[in-house]
This record gives C-alpha cells, sequence and structure tokens, in this order.
C-alpha cells in the first residue's frame, strides 16, 4: 500500500485510477477477511485439519462445479451432522430449520 501512496504523491498515478485502485484494494482485503473468518468458523464445525477444505467445498459447489474429493472429505463431519438430524426426527429437522432461518435473518 506504501508504494501506491509513494506513486500517486509523485504524481505517476492518475488520482481517478489511484481511487479506483484504493476500492480494489479494500474490497480485496474485505474478501479476504471474510474468507479468512469463514474459514475459521468452519474450523470449529469441522476440525481445524479441515476448515480450508469444507471452505473450498462450498464455494465450488456454488460455482456449479464438481468438487473434489478432497474437500468432499473436509466437508464430511457436517454431512454426517446433517445425516444425524434426519435420523433424529421430524423435531430435530425443524429445530434445524428454525435455527437456519434465525441464522439468514441475521445476515440482514
Amino acid at each position: 500500500m506504501d508504494f501506491i501512496k509513494g506513486m500517486y504523491k509523485e504524481g505517476l498515478v492518475d488520482s481517478q485510477l489511484d481511487e479506483d485502485a484504493w476500492a480494489d484494494i479494500r474490497a480485496r482485503r474485505i474478501d479476504r477477511l471474510s474468507a479468512a473468518k469463514r474459514t475459521a468458523l468452519y474450523g470449529y464445525l469441522v476440525g481445524i485439519e479441515n476448515a480450508v477444505r469444507a471452505a473450498k467445498f462450498v464455494e465450488t459447489a456454488e460455482q456449479k462445479k464438481t468438487v473434489p474429493a478432497e474437500y468432499v472429505k473436509g466437508y464430511l463431519p457436517i454431512i454426517e451432522m446433517i445425516d444425524d438430524i434426519v435420523d433424529g426426527g421430524a423435531g430435530y429437522i425443524q429445530q434445524l430449520r428454525a435455527l437456519h432461518q434465525r441464522a439468514k435473518n441475521n445476515k440482514k
């Protein structure tokens, strides 16, 4: 970032380009922080050793691409958790759906 600031101060970068660059840098930094936080939170569900794979599983699936077996392996604890809830019966499924709705409403 100091490199970009230095270029701006020396007049080597157009101010409009500089503002666009700053916006891009800020967006990428927020995305990185968000991705890192999301990966860390997946660690609570699948363990630290599988956290990155679980996050990549979701990212790949959201892009509607074929998910590599290694990513599925990382996400498997979540799949097993959902399967246990289904085996528990309708009451547990309803609680999961209510929890999901609360989480969705909290994002807004």
